[in-house]
């Protein structure tokens, strides 16, 4: 017989943070100066005359590619832009107009300047520029390369905004992380639309941000519909202003269409950066009139109904300001009407030049598209960092000048020279200032000598790889180390879609000086998602260096060429190197170019092209064999940098190459040097390109199933006699 159980003893728990929500009274107008009134105005005016003309280019067919229009969130940008400090930096996502021509015109606008006088010839001629830009031409801010998604004018504080959703809430981390460490007093803000909430990068975001107290305030702008998807169909709980709090950043929610309700709630946001040191986060509901990227409603797609459309469209912010205004006497209608004027000339001045004919004889001026001969242009730095760097072998040094050291104690030996060297080097990843050196000792000694500058981390890879890469935008020199490689596919949008682009699709006015390094365990036992080269994957990719030290001397030459790199640069750092030793410069300073192979040994009967723990084994296995080869450590696998000088001059003594690596057949990068050689040297060329790699399948945990999954000294011995018996000749005849 069960008896009845007394009930539990619920208590409510009470968050910590706030969740406000403003609501905006008749006396708090008395707040609103006759000058921020004008400024105010004057941005949302700008945001909304441009995104009208933009729409106007599109319906021509002028616009190449989306053109997603924020008409009806202009009151939300314009307010927020006006209550902030014109040195605010600002970044954003696919729909950003708006709030980039109101942060250009603001970071222009001096307390003296007066609207109802015109636009200064800065102004207008920025509007003229990002309008370029939108339509792909070459006087645009990047050249026409980021178009309409992705715009950046870092000297006015718009530091790139993003077609990837959510994907700029990272970098903003990054941005505020950096202003923070100079202590500069900037305060950044990432706008972002409520599809973007439910993305795990904006709560990695959020919790970096209020983990680390960063600088930053997160602006949600509600227009209720991702695409088609309306909130509703998104997310159970419809309240969004919930989530900021479960990070612990206080929120405030605004009327979005009431630009005093925005302007409020962006200076509060801001006090409260400056009085917690930490970030905010403002909700602004909005309403966009038109559909995803058109000049048609949504309601033609049916997902919402005219009536609603007509209902927001009735709140219009610019009517419903220029009322109230009016209302209360704050600015004169003539004044009004002469800022409007100005904004309209300077819209239209921005559209003739660079538009010939009338309706729908219109055409982009020819003479204003970029050279198709720059198409590849800034993909990466074009090296002048390295100007007077003066590169060394281990030849090039004195036995006295040399010390025994492990591949794992090199790590931590040459970052913290570079860290003593340049303060602006910064290292992140997860328990790397715990366990007195990280989980394999790759930081020990760090900490103690850098404490402010060796960066714990969540296991938040997309968010911290974020952070690192806005970082390093922003001026510093960012070092990320991930605990096991495979973890980067985690990371993938913020390190391939993001790091790895930002400088051409930029045009090469941005720097992201970034070095990830990725720890592959090989013969470790840990299975097929711990153990995974990254460098092929990586390979495809625009924009990485990729370097791959098989030795302790090669590890600090190449690691000091990343720190001195203003590109992204991946570094592999096999497990089963790390306690062989090898003879280094004791004063860890040495550089290694980033596009140089190494010759190890010399001889006539064949080329082996070895990468990694793979060099060691093919020089062992050759000596065994007791066959003389040319064997040459590639030491970097970018496409773009690799050494195919000397590549080309032992194939032309050889005749014969063969490229050795351990990683899986899938994940192999030498395909794709193959394919090169032959383009390349095939003149020179006696038999077909050789390939050692491991199986199909990736190594699992079973100790012989991983051996078997993995290329070994055994495969290269029968790559040998293969090669050899394709020629027709015994092993010892080219010896």
């Amino acid at each position: 017989m069960m008896l009845d159980s007394p009930p539990l003893n619920l208590v409510p728990l009470e968050a910590r943070t706030q969740a406000l929500w403003l609501q905006v009274t008749d006396a708090d107008w008395s707040r609103l100066s006759a000058p921020d009134a004008k400024r105010i105005a004057t941005l949302i005016l700008s945001a909304r005359r441009f995104e009208e003309k933009i729409l106007q280019l599109d319906k021509l067919g002028l616009v190449h590619g989306p053109a997603h229009s924020s008409l009806g969130q202009e009151g939300g940008a314009g307010a927020s832009v006006a209550a902030l400090p014109t040195g605010t930096l600002i970044n954003g996502t696919h729909r950003a107009h708006h709030q980039v021509i109101a942060k250009t015109i603001n970071a222009l606008y001096s307390s003296d300047f007066d609207p109802a006088a015109g636009l200064s010839d800065r102004m207008r001629d920025e509007v003229r520029r990002v309008m370029h830009e939108i339509l792909g031409l070459k006087d645009g801010w990047t050249g026409g390369r980021g178009g309409s998604m992705h715009l950046r004018k870092a000297d006015l504080g718009v530091m790139g905004t993003n077609a990837i959703v959510a994907g700029g809430l990272p970098i903003a981390c990054g941005h505020a992380f950096a202003e923070k460490v100079r202590g500069s007093g900037t305060l950044t803000v990432s706008y972002f639309g409520d599809g973007a909430l439910h993305q795990g990068a904006t709560h990695e975001a959020m919790n970096l941000a209020a983990l680390y107290r960063l600088p930053l305030v997160f602006f949600l702008e509600n227009n209720r519909y991702a695409v088609s998807m309306s909130i509703e169909q998104s997310t159970y709980e419809t309240e969004l202003i919930t989530r900021p709090v479960a990070h612990g950043i206080p929120a405030v929610k605004v009327d979005g269409m009431n630009p005093l309700a925005v302007w409020l709630g962006t200076r509060w946001a801001a006090d409260q950066v400056r009085a917690t040191g930490g970030p905010a986060f403002i909700q602004a509901d909005v309403y966009r009139y038109y559909h995803q990227s058109s000049s048609v409603v949504g309601s033609a797609f049916g997902y919402r109904t005219k009536e609603e459309e007509e209902e927001w469209r009735a709140r219009s912010p610019w009517e419903f300001f220029r009322g109230a205004l009016l209302a209360r006497d704050v600015v004169p209608e003539e004044e009004l009407e002469a800022i409007d004027a100005a904004v309209v000339d300077a819209v239209e001045s921005a559209a003739d030049s660079c538009i010939d004919g009338k309706g729908r004889a219109s055409r982009i001026k020819p003479e204003l598209w970029p050279d198709i001969a720059s198409v590849d242009l800034h993909l990466t730095t074009d090296l002048r960092e390295f100007a007077g760097v003066r590169y060394r072998e281990a030849e090039d040094f004195a036995a006295d000048e040399m010390s025994e050291m492990s591949y794992i104690e090199a790590v931590p030996r040459v970052v913290g020279r570079a860290m003593a060297r340049d303060p602006s080097i910064y290292l992140f990843g997860e328990d790397v200032a715990n366990l007195g050196g990280g989980t394999v000792g790759a930081t020990r000694g760090l900490l103690e000598q850098f404490a402010g500058r060796i960066v714990n981390t969540p296991i938040t890879e997309n968010g911290f790889c974020g952070l690192a890469t806005g970082a390093a935008m922003s001026g510093l020199r960012t070092i990320v180390e991930l605990m096991y490689s495979d973890f980067f596919l985690v990371a993938g949008d913020q390190l391939l879609n993001q790091a790895g682009k930002i400088r051409h699709l930029f045009n090469g006015t941005a720097d992201v000086p970034l070095v990830l390094r990725c720890r592959v365990p090989g013969r470790e036992g840990y299975g097929s998602q711990h153990s995974m080269d990254p460098s092929g994957l990586f390979a495809h990719f625009p924009g990485w260096h990729i370097v791959a030290p098989s030795n302790a001397f090669d590890y600090v030459g190449l690691m000091n060429a990343a720190l001195l790199c203003n590109d992204p640069v991946l570094v592999i750092e096999p497990q089963e190197l790390h306690r062989r030793k090898t003879m280094v410069p004791t004063a860890c300073d040495h550089v290694l170019p980033l596009d140089k192979a190494r010759v190890v040994s010399e001889g006539s009967s064949m080329t082996l092209l070895a990468t990694l723990s793979m060099v060691d084994v093919c020089v062992k296995t050759a000596k065994r064999m007791g066959v003389r080869a040319d064997i040459i450590d590639l030491r970097t696998l970018s496409q773009r940098d690799m050494d195919y000088d000397t590549i080309g001059n032992s194939i032309e003594k050889t005749g014969r190459v063969a490229i050795i690596e351990q990683t899986t057949r899938g994940a192999s990068i030498g395909a794709i040097i193959a394919d090169e050689i032959q383009r390349r040297f095939f003149d020179y060329l006696d038999q077909p390109v050789k390939r050692v790699t491991g199986r199909w399948a990736p190594p699992v945990v079973s100790k012989v199933l991983e051996n078997a999954a993995l290329a070994g000294p055994g495969d290269v011995e029968a790559m040998i006699v293969e090669m050899f018996a394709e020629s027709g000749l015994n092993i010892g005849t080219l010896q």
